[in-house]
């Protein structure tokens, strides 16, 4: 007997049966699969959406404005370029519910079938929701900002500087608006043009004559005076040390070091002629030093906004100098031991840098010195901003970047760019009221938003 027999009897008779039975079973096949890929899609549409309403709601949160029909625009401009039409599905009733403490928002997105149109199932709607809580936790923030000559200039009606102070202030009124406990938020100010001031903090004393730490300044050759204390410095003050630094060489210019620094001595008289110590009462050995004096963090607001209305515009533009003063003054370190440690989970640090100028070197003299030797060139001082913008965001800290009106240019507007946490952390205001709008919306954002849902 053919072994194969029964078997090519059972394939010769029993393909009707397999036939009908395939006939039976192909619509099923073929429903469950394309059901499968359209829920396989929906579950990207769910993904997509819910990634959109997380960036539109942190977005919408931090937004100054707290008028409804502003912040619904914020939140439907936001899920738009997240979720653009081209993409899969579309979205549909997005609800905005915003609230003193918290902002929510949901939507559905509607995704058109494929394959389960075959069973009637002509689209699918995917839901997601966000809920963000506004809420500022342990924050410490330095303000770096440009006081140079420049800022002198009038725009809008004012002039740039007092454009400064009044988006200051706003930052400060926002951010102590936020925090119910001010143990949880420390401000500190750094205003900067040639140089840097510590003021009497370089010489261990705070501005009431308290003691603050061990001096900073080596060597004490003249002492101090400060230069707001007087209208009309005496021949004497004016010889005296009015609180500007020296930088050391490269790298520790770049660096957060316990120093010390040398007193800045310049000076020049009615006639351009180096004097010094002469008794030529128009000498002045100060010449360039701005006078507008640090502020080590503190949680005190009136302190802050005294200092604030105090900055004066004067002298050229070294940026470098001014954000390497600003890692000095929010890091843990000598010689201003204010902040946490940089590992304390519980404080975030943020610097807000600020300019409406280029770096442009002093003719005759800054914190590196006399010109004629020091061999400084802007290139030179883009470099060198760049090594501290590095240093920092190595270290963690928020690096918010700000050009101010029309005096800054495209490379430098780049460089600012280059400079922040990353790129939308840069901003470039033209105007004062830009100027305002921009230190609230940042100081929103340091409100440390986070994402309940």
């Amino acid at each position: 007997m053919n072994v194969f027999h029964p078997i090519r009897h059972y394939a010769t008779h029993g393909k009707g049966a397999v036939a009908i039975w395939f006939g039976f079973t192909l619509p099923l096949i073929v429903s469950s699969v394309g059901v499968s890929v359209d829920l396989g899609q929906s579950f990207l549409v769910h993904e997509r959406l819910s990634r959109s309403l997380d960036a539109a709601a942190l977005a919408a949160a931090s937004y100054p404005s707290e008028d409804p029909q502003e912040i619904e625009e914020r939140v439907n401009q936001f899920i738009e370029a997240n979720y653009p039409p081209d993409k899969v599905g579309f979205t549909t009733d997005v609800t905005v519910e915003n609230h003193a403490d918290t902002l929510y928002v949901n939507a559905y997105a509607r995704l058109n079938t494929t394959f389960s149109r075959v069973v009637g199932k002509e689209y699918i709607d995917v839901y997601a929701e966000a809920e963000v809580t506004k809420e500022v936790k342990s924050i410490e923030v330095v303000l770096v900002m440009d006081v140079t000559g420049s800022m002198n200039t009038k725009t809008g009606g004012k002039t740039r500087i007092q454009s400064l102070k009044d988006a200051s202030n706003l930052f400060l009124d926002t951010m102590f608006d936020r925090v119910k406990d001010k143990k949880r938020i420390k401000i500190g100010l750094v205003p900067f043009s040639a140089s840097v001031n510590v003021g009497p903090y370089g010489t261990g004393k705070t501005l009431t004559g308290a003691n603050y730490g061990p001096s900073f300044i080596s060597p004490m050759t003249k002492p101090y005076f400060n230069p707001n204390s007087k209208t009309n410095p005496s021949a004497t003050e004016k010889k005296r040390w009015w609180g500007c630094i020296l930088e050391g060489p490269t790298p520790t210019d770049t660096q957060d070091h316990d120093g010390p620094w040398e007193q800045y001595r310049y000076c020049r008289n009615s006639s351009e002629q180096v004097k010094c110590d002469a008794t030529d009462a128009n000498a002045n050995a100060n010449i360039g030093c701005t006078k507008s004096i640090v502020t080590p963090m503190t949680n005190n607001k009136t302190d802050l906004a005294n200092s604030v209305n105090a900055m004066v515009a004067e002298g050229s533009t070294y940026i470098n100098v001014g954000l390497v003063w600003g890692e000095r003054m929010i890091s843990p370190e000598f010689p201003f031991e204010e902040g946490a440690p940089w590992n304390d989970e519980d404080w975030k640090k943020a610097i807000v840098l600020m300019t409406d100028g280029v770096n442009e070197p002093s003719g005759y003299y800054s914190a590196y010195g006399l010109t004629s030797t020091a061999g400084i060139t802007a290139t030179k001082l883009n470099n060198r901003l760049l090594d501290v913008c590095d240093d920092l965001k190595d270290k963690n800290v928020l690096l918010y970047t700000i050009t101010f009106d029309k005096g800054v240019n495209a490379a430098t507007k780049n460089l600012f760019k280059q400079c922040a946490t990353q790129p939308s952390m840069w901003y470039d205001a033209p105007d004062s009221k830009t100027l305002e709008q921009v230190y609230m919306t940042i100081a929103k954002e340091l409100a440390n938003l986070h994402l309940s849902k």
